[in-house]
This record gives C-alpha cells, sequence and structure tokens, in this order.
C-alpha cells in the first residue's frame, strides 16, 4: 500500500480519534498543514501562540483521550516545550509534530533562520527528549516503522511524544505493509496476572484497614469502574490524590474524601496512617499534592499498582496490566460485606442572601458549589481556585482539569479551548486569577474565533496572592498591572457578542450567574475580591512553601 508521508502521519493521527491539531503555522509546517486543510476529518485550529497550542493540546487529550499539536523548527518548538513538559508531568499523551527545515539542509548542516546559526540540527531534539518518551527524525527509509512507533507510545505510556517532519519529504511516497489500525495497549502475560490477582487477595483478605488510594492513571488507563466495583466487593474505602479530583465519583459508597497529607480531613488522614493494606494506583508523591509531604502512609502496607506491573511486599509481577489485575481479582474474590459503605456526609453551609454586600472567597465558592452541575468540566487555575475547588464535594459526571504538578500559571485559558473541543455537549467552567490570566489571556480571540460557549469566572484579586502569602505581602514584585478584565474579550474579538460583566457585590454575582446560566454564548464574569482574602488551606499550604524553600530561620511575612 502506498502512501505519502504526511497523509500517514494524519491517518494515524485519526487511530487515537483525533480531529483537531493545535498550533500556529510557520515556513516549515505548511505543507502538512495544506494537507490538513484539505482533509475531512481532520481540523488545524490556529492559536495566538505554541505554548498555549501545546496547553490546548493537552486540555484536548485529558477528555478525548489525545491530543496533537503542529509547530515549526526552533523558535515555535521551544515556545511550545513548557507546556510538552507539563503534559509529560501530568500525563497527557500529546503527539508534537515539527515542521523542519529540509531534510538535504539538516544533512549537510547549512545556517538558517530559526535555528542558532551554527548548522546544528541536534540540540531541538535533544531537548524534546527530556520531555517526550518518544522522539523520531522522519526520513523517507524510517517513516514507516517509526511514524506509529512513536505515534503508538504517547498511547501506551499515557505521555507526549515528538516528531520531526522535513519540509521537502511531507508528500514523499512510502510503502506500508498493513492497512493503518489503532495502537493497542500490551498485553499481560496471562500466568504472572493469575499470581498476582491471587497474591493481591490473598494480602487483602488478611487486611483489617485497608483503603484504596488513586491518581492520574486510572482516569488515563479509563480504570474507574474497575477500581470502584473493587472497593465494593471488598468493603475497602476509596480516597484519592488531588491530581486525581472526581475520577472517582465524589457520591460513591465508601469515598473519604481527597487524601493531601494532613491538610486532608482528620478522619481520613488517621484512617492513611493506621492502613494495614493500601492499594496505590499510580500514586505520586508530590510536594504540592501532600500538603509538602504531610502524608503518613505505612510503607509496609502500600501495594503499588502501575499500568503494566504490579509491587506487592518485595515481589514485583511484570506484564500485568493494571485492568487485567483488576478483572481477574473480581472473578476470584467473593464479596467480603453484604452491604455498600455509607457515601459521605455532604457539609452545606448556609449562604447569606445576596445583597450589596462585597464579595469575599468563602462567599464565592459556597455559591460556586451550588452553580456547579452534574456532568459540567470544571477547568481550574492553581491559587486559591484550585484550593477553593479541590475541598468542594461534586456533583456525579463532573470532570475537573488541573495541573497541580506542573504547576505552570496560565495553563487553564488554552486548555479551555482544548476540553470545548474535545467534548462539545457539556458545560465548561473556567476558574482563573488574573495573575494567570495575563499570560494568556489572548487565547480568549481564539475561544470567540471558534464560537466556543464557556463561562469564565476572572478572580481579581489584584496580583499574585498566593505569592504575597508565601513571601512579599507588599513587594513590588507580586504586584501586576491593572486590566479592564471585563471589557477584554469584546476587544480580542470585534466580530464576537460575548457576554461580559464585572461583578464586585453578592447581589451583582447573583444576577451575573442568571444571566450567564442562559447565554448561548461565551460568557466572562471578573469577580472581585479582597486582595489577602483566601481559602484557609491555601493561607497553610504556602506558609508551608515558605518553610520548605527558604528555612524556618528565614524572615517571612509577619
Amino acid at each position: 500500500m502506498k502512501i505519502t508521508i504526511g497523509a500517514f502521519i494524519l491517518q494515524q493521527l485519526r487511530t487515537l480519534n483525533i480531529d483537531r491539531i493545535y498550533g500556529v503555522p510557520g515556513d516549515y509546517n505548511l505543507a502538512l498543514l495544506e494537507l490538513i486543510e484539505q482533509d475531512s476529518h481532520l481540523e488545524f485550529v490556529g492559536n495566538c501562540n505554541e505554548l498555549n497550542a501545546s496547553y490546548a493540546a493537552d486540555g484536548y487529550a485529558r477528555l478525548k483521550g489525545a491530543g496533537a499539536l503542529i509547530t515549526t523548527y526552533g523558535v515555535g518548538d521551544l515556545a511550545a516545550l513548557s507546556g510538552i513538559a507539563g503534559a509529560y508531568a501530568e500525563s497527557a499523551p500529546v503527539v508534537c509534530l515539527s515542521g523542519t527545515p529540509p531534510l538535504h539542509a539538516m544533512k549537510n548542516h547549512l545556517l538558517l533562520h530559526h535555528t542558532l546559526a551554527d548548522g546544528n540540527f541536534d540540540n531541538v531534539m535533544n531537548c524534546f527528549k527530556q520531555f517526550t518518551v518518544a522522539q523520531a527524525l522522519i526520513t523517507p527509509e524510517n517513516a514507516a516503522v517509526e511514524i506509529p512507533r512513536v505515534i503508538s507510545r504517547a498511547w501506551t505510556e499515557k505521555k507526549p511524544v515528538y516528531l520531526q517532519l522535513p519540509s521537502d519529504i511531507c508528500d514523499v511516497e512510502i510503502e506500508i505493509a498493513q492497512a493503518v489500525t489503532a495502537p493497542q495497549l500490551p498485553p499481560s502475560d496471562k500466568y504472572n496476572v493469575q499470581l498476582a490477582a491471587m497474591a493481591l487477595l490473598a494480602r487483602i483478605k488478611l487486611a483489617k484497614k485497608p483503603i484504596i488510594l488513586v491518581d492520574q492513571m486510572v482516569d488515563r488507563f479509563q480504570l474507574q469502574q474497575l477500581v470502584i466495583d473493587v472497593a465494593h466487593k471488598f468493603a475497602i474505602p476509596l480516597t484519592n490524590m488531588p491530581t486525581a479530583k472526581c475520577i472517582i465519583p465524589e457520591t460513591t459508597p465508601g469515598w473519604m474524601g481527597g487524601y493531601s497529607g494532613n491538610l486532608s480531613r482528620p478522619e481520613l488522614y488517621e484512617h492513611m496512617a493506621h492502613a494495614d493494606c493500601v492499594l496505590s494506583f499510580g500514586v505520586r508523591l508530590v510536594d504540592s499534592t501532600t500538603g509538602y509531604f504531610s502524608h503518613r502512609i505505612p510503607s509496609d502496607a502500600q501495594i503499588d499498582i502501575q499500568p503494566f506491573s504490579l509491587n506487592l511486599g518485595n515481589t514485583s509481577y511484570p506484564a500485568v496490566a493494571a485492568a487485567d489485575l483488576l478483572q481477574a481479582l473480581l472473578a476470584l474474590g467473593e464479596n467480603v460485606a453484604d452491604h455498600h459503605p455509607a457515601p459521605l456526609p455532604e457539609a452545606r453551609h448556609r449562604l447569606a442572601t445576596p445583597s450589596e454586600t462585597p464579595i469575599d472567597q468563602a462567599y464565592l465558592w459556597q455559591r460556586i458549589q451550588r452553580f456547579i452541575r452534574a456532568d459540567d468540566v470544571v477547568v481550574v487555575e492553581n491559587g486559591t481556585s484550585g484550593a477553593a475547588i479541590g475541598g468542594m464535594r461534586m456533583p456525579d459526571g463532573v470532570q475537573v482539569v488541573n495541573q497541580p504538578i506542573w504547576g505552570s500559571i496560565g495553563y487553564t485559558l488554552p486548555a479551555l479551548l482544548g476540553t470545548m473541543m474535545a467534548a462539545p455537549d457539556r458545560r465548561h467552567l473556567l476558574f482563573i486569577g488574573d495573575g494567570s490570566f495575563q499570560l494568556t489571556a489572548q487565547e480568549v480571540s481564539t475561544l470567540l474565533r471558534y464560537d466556543q460557549k464557556p463561562i469564565i469566572f476572572l478572580i481579581n484579586n489584584d496580583g499574585y496572592t498566593i505569592e504575597r502569602y508565601i513571601l512579599g505581602e507588599n513587594s513590588s514584585y507580586n504586584d501586576i498591572g491593572p486590566w479592564d478584565y471585563a471589557k477584554l474579550p469584546a476587544v480580542l474579538n470585534t466580530q464576537a457578542t460575548p457576554f461580559s460583566v464585572s461583578v464586585e457585590t453578592t447581589q451583582q454575582l447573583e444576577l451575573a450567574l442568571e444571566h450567564a446560566s442562559r447565554q448561548d454564548r461565551l460568557a466572562f464574569i471578573e469577580v472581585k475580591v479582597p486582595m489577602m482574602d483566601t481559602p484557609p488551606v491555601m493561607k497553610e499550604f504556602c506558609n508551608r512553601c515558605n518553610n520548605f524553600n527558604f528555612g524556618l530561620t528565614n524572615p517571612r511575612r509577619a
């Protein structure tokens, strides 16, 4: 079967259910963009810059299963690299396609624009090797093998990959051995699966105080229902890391709340500290997700379940896919209990009657908790928004998109573009601070250009409030320029008519929420809150950050 290299790449992307490719045009990638322009199954989405494009591809991948990005060599690649690194840290499979100078120019080390003018064409590839799980410079000789190899690694490992496509070979025909098929996860060793399942069952039966702890892996490999089935069959309570917010529906019987060290609910913290069997699904114990290493998880109780292996005590079981392991465990075991654990009681605070009272963080998030509804996609920036949403009990079907590990401020606004295109039939809410917004604000223009209709909440607390709590409450480096945020959407697209408003009182907020819910267009609500007002858990987290970063003896904000 003969096919051009460019068409082969696009076919491989379609096997991952990708129908949008984000990026910025540049002279080296135009031949591939021309192919996309003519493709009825794929659409190029032009972003304001490559960093935003990488964030959008990441957001798309979270909901669609995989995403794609197209850049031009050098300047475009390196502009996108922070977003690719974030996708690696947060396990978002993004295929990064870079249009490079023609192959003959690279082989002859010509001095070209978008390079360092030293004939070196290895440096950009070397950068991407640090932040992707597979890479290749495509040539006519290797294209048939390397393109599917690299793209399948993104699917298998749920991490980004990087392909360089020289501008002069996009239309070169190659011969491929068979029809294009979707990549498959590696098969398990059946004998090892049975051994692992029996060992895990024996360990569970011995446990008096077990618990299940899930991380992103459960979402990326679509293990949610299997994990819940195991929890119910063996009467094991569940919890999740902040990186896995809402992966286990928070109305699930036996769910004990989110786990973040001693910033968790006291009952959960004590249960974890005294657990004798912790089924740990891909868990990474990071400073930002453990209350700065305040977790207490008995090491001899931990059972490490990874996508393709199990570590139980001193024994490792390779070639054991987590899905196969859980299915085998369910088939082996008998129900431990005849009834399911009761759901976690939901704390509801009485909300004050809307009035001319200024909005504070406490009121805002109590009201937002009532505003979020089942099946919403909630995109949450790090900072006060992340702290507040992290402590909320969410309705069934809500999907939270956040970036607590890489923590690149401004990520969420372009990521929103990706989530909306991946799931166009769901309601999407964005919560972003003013400091973060200023990094990627121009992507509002892309949302409007493509007629996307999210509800955006801009939390304006006059600068970098989280940094102020860590160090430098009154220092100028935590200040930002004052923008008239509510007027910005109309400026960023002169043909659109977004609903945009600025609110300062609880009554104004109530009216804005009512109007936003009835709009069939992008809604932008600037919410003005006091500068040093923040959820209490955020203050404690910032204090710990200060102590960790600067030491207990360092002078700090009083």
